[in-house]
């Protein structure tokens, strides 16, 4: 099928629909090809019968489809109806886990500023364009999981963009192409913290801070892969301790 948007009036009223839908409701038709909904984007054709296994599988396929158009217009407000179509395409993929209507609908405006980073489709588009397999880290989640992971690795737009911060993610974290586990662990507060407790210490959440930080005193963007493991905090080296195991085994 052609690719396809949804109009302004189109949005509108998948918008209410997704804000009003129950687990039950099937998608409208007219949201994929209603003239009245929809409108021609462009004549290049998508496969509306291919599966993916992981959201890293879709972001590879709409970088592909998708080359020969300027990935930051692609990215650009007035293409939001592309990926909310593109969504609509593969409903029956994205829609099964994720309750939130942001995760469907491209949304500039949230309740603590854009959420656009949360869309399903067009996030997975932008890291793989970004960051090429290394975005694996951050988006090897079914279709319609957004994942603890995805969350930490991209809320933080002037970091997820960052390739030095993605690529030591992708070796910290990766093993065999799966996520290790502790990877999403978050630090609790100091007031909820027990003496002595470790828990998130060394995770992606923590690896954002420590990556900030680095950026005061080291030119982060043109350090290696290997300079930047070296360089990080004590608290990461049990990741790194995994990752050596796993090198020498391998």
């Amino acid at each position: 099928m052609k690719l396809r948007k949804l109009t302004d009036h189109g949005r509108t009223a998948y918008i209410e629909w997704l804000q009003c839908r129950s687990a039950a409701d099937q998608l409208p038709k007219h949201f994929l090809d209603g003239l009245d909904y929809t409108e021609l984007f462009s004549e290049i054709e998508i496969d509306l019968g291919k599966e993916f296994a992981t959201r890293f599988e879709f972001g590879k396929y709409a970088v592909a489809v998708l080359d020969t158009i300027s990935a930051k217009e692609l990215l650009n407000v007035q293409c939001d109806g592309l990926w909310d179509w593109l969504t609509i395409a593969y409903f029956s993929q994205f829609g099964t886990k994720v309750s939130k209507y942001w995760h469907y609908t491209v949304t500039r405006k949230g309740h603590s500023g854009s959420l656009a980073y949360r869309h399903l489709a067009r996030t997975a588009f932008e890291m793989c364009w970004r960051h090429g397999d290394a975005a694996v880290v951050m988006l090897n989640v079914g279709m319609g999981t957004w994942g603890d992971l995805s969350e930490q690795l991209t809320s933080r737009q002037n970091i997820a963009h960052h390739r030095g911060y993605v690529l030591a993610a992708n070796a910290l974290y990766m093993s065999e192409g799966k996520v290790r586990r502790g990877a999403a662990g978050r630090v609790r507060p100091l007031a909820k913290r027990k003496p002595g407790e470790t828990n998130g210490r060394g995770g992606v959440g923590r690896l954002a801070l420590a990556v900030r930080r680095l950026c005061l005193t080291f030119d982060t963007h043109v350090l290696s892969t290997d300079s930047m493991l070296e360089i990080l905090p004590r608290e990461f080296k049990i990741f790194l301790q995994r990752k050596a195991t796993v090198s020498s085994s391998s």
